[in-house]
């Protein structure tokens, strides 16, 4: 899959998105809270699976229906409030799907074969606003001349180009290049005239750093939160992505790992990544909160890896503990975080 493909196809909703699906959920939920309870929890393997039933009802016995015009315009329905908030909420369903997907292959996943990044840190302050943290990039597979521009995505953020004309050493350390006029390498000469415009218009590092430096990349963040970089070429065909959590949010048993990854500020959204599992027949994975359960979908691959993503909103709750478990005879890890108002808060 293209590298550029990959990058330009991320939808970064804003918190306004989130929020707005996890009031639409709350209404749902409210709903469903006046049909008859009792019915059991899903458990292992956790598939949920939603079903509606649209049979046809028995037609009514009597006298033969009356003679029905045909090729009339029919009248156009108009959609009542809880229809347009039913389409509203499905629409962000799959916007946030969409987004929880682009979080969870951020990184190896999209970075094309025998190309690479990785953060190596250098430095570690702490400031009044949190632990400041500091970083050298390191890649693979990139050659000396290609020029590079530095990409990141915060979280609750768009991606954003914030560093150009960088290059990757012999050592394979991102380091800042020589200023060129012109292209001066394979990749550089494919660019298309949009891409080396959009190029110009990024930051240079040669204004303010030696041929040479290295990029030193900075961060303060909470816990469970991803540090997302690129480093794309001006062809755009070839580049490397990385994430890294700095302080984890994680539980392991047995060498069963679970890491909770905030998909949004105040873990509105969370990506819920499993290594160590093996292939159980029979398991249960699901989350807890202010004792409501509910069961979590997950296909645990054959190298014990999984990843599956939760909006851990409770109604009627504006903040709140979720619990995340796995419950098997291999192993049971279990792990705990905040979310909702005022939970998010960095190191």
């Amino acid at each position: 899959m293209c590298f550029r493909d990959c990058v330009a196809a991320v939808v970064c909703l804003p918190l306004l998105a989130v929020a707005l699906f996890a009031q639409t959920s709350q209404q749902s939920s409210q709903q469903s809270s006046q049909q008859p309870a009792g019915l059991p929890a899903p458990t292992g393997p956790a598939q949920q699976a939603e079903q509606t039933s649209d049979s046809p009802q028995a037609a009514p016995k009597g006298p033969a229906a009356p003679l029905q015009l045909h090729n009339i315009t029919p009248e156009p329905h108009t959609a009542t409030p809880a229809e347009i908030q039913a389409q509203k909420a499905a629409r962000l369903r799959a916007e946030l799907s969409h987004l929880a997907t682009m979080e969870a292959n951020w990184g190896p996943t999209i970075s094309p074969h025998g190309m690479s990044l990785t953060l190596k840190k250098v430095g570690s302050k702490q400031t009044p606003t949190g632990t400041r943290l500091s970083y050298h990039l390191i890649g693979t597979g990139f050659t000396p001349d290609m020029r590079l521009t530095l990409l990141r995505w915060p979280l609750d953020g768009s991606i954003s180009q914030v560093l150009s004309g960088i290059v990757v050493d012999a050592s394979g350390t991102a380091v800042c290049g020589i200023a060129a006029p012109g292209p001066s390498a394979p990749t550089d000469a494919q660019a298309t005239k949009a891409d080396a415009a959009a190029a110009s218009r990024v930051p240079s590092c040669s204004k303010t750093m030696k041929p040479g430096t290295p990029i030193t990349l900075t961060a303060t963040v909470a816990k469970g939160e991803p540090i997302r970089i690129a480093l794309i070429a001006l062809d755009q065909k070839h580049g490397a992505a990385a994430s890294l959590v700095p302080f984890p949010i994680e539980g392991q048993d047995k060498g069963c790992k679970i890491n909770v990854v905030l998909g949004a500020k105040s873990a509105d959204l969370i990506l819920v990544e499993g290594s160590g599992f093996k292939q159980d027949k029979s398991y249960t994975l699901g989350s807890e909160s202010y004792g409501v359960k509910n069961g979590l979908s997950a296909s645990i691959k054959p190298d014990g890896h999984f990843v599956t993503a939760l909006l851990p909103a409770i109604p009627g709750h504006p903040s709140g503990t979720t619990t995340i478990y796995y419950q098997s005879a291999t192993c049971t890890p279990t792990v705990s975080f905040n979310w909702g108002k005022g939970t998010y808060q960095v190191q």
